[in-house]
């Protein structure tokens, strides 16, 4: 009986921890723009800085057309950022799904160093733009 309990306790943390997790990693504060939107923007010429944070290898065989290849870190650092304009949008994406974890954990690193205006694209991000037809590049 006490094992079970402790199993389940032990179960019941993880589950807690892996939550809590998703839910930091996710950056729900950070605005997110929509595919549609996003695409309005490029239209009209917009200056618009678009990051993919996904592998090189990834970015390489598609991304949004016009995108720069900015694989994901968990530790950002200022050689990274400093060709970065801050005078205009920075819009940064991923395929990892709900919350966007990798590009949302990068849109907050790039808010850190001072950007204020980054939003995340919003999830189905680069498959929703792909599903859309919308313009892709390949490197």
């Amino acid at each position: 009986m006490k094992i079970r309990r402790t199993a389940y306790t032990i179960v019941i943390s993880i589950c807690f921890w892996a939550l809590a997790t998703v839910c930091v990693l996710a950056q729900p504060d950070i605005p997110r723009i929509s595919i549609e939107e996003l695409k309005t923007l490029m239209d009209q010429g917009a200056p618009v800085t678009i990051l993919d944070v996904q592998p090189k290898d990834i970015y390489a065989e598609e991304h949004i057309k016009g995108a720069i290849s900015f694989p994901y870190k968990s530790q950002v650092e200022l050689e990274d950022v400093w060709s970065l304009p801050e005078d205009q949008l920075i819009v940064t994406y991923c395929d990892c799904g709900p919350g966007e974890a990798d590009s949302s954990d990068i849109a907050a690193q790039l808010i850190r160093f001072g950007y204020d205006n980054v939003k995340i694209l919003r999830d189905p991000s680069i498959k929703g733009w792909k599903e859309a037809g919308y313009p892709t590049g390949k490197k």
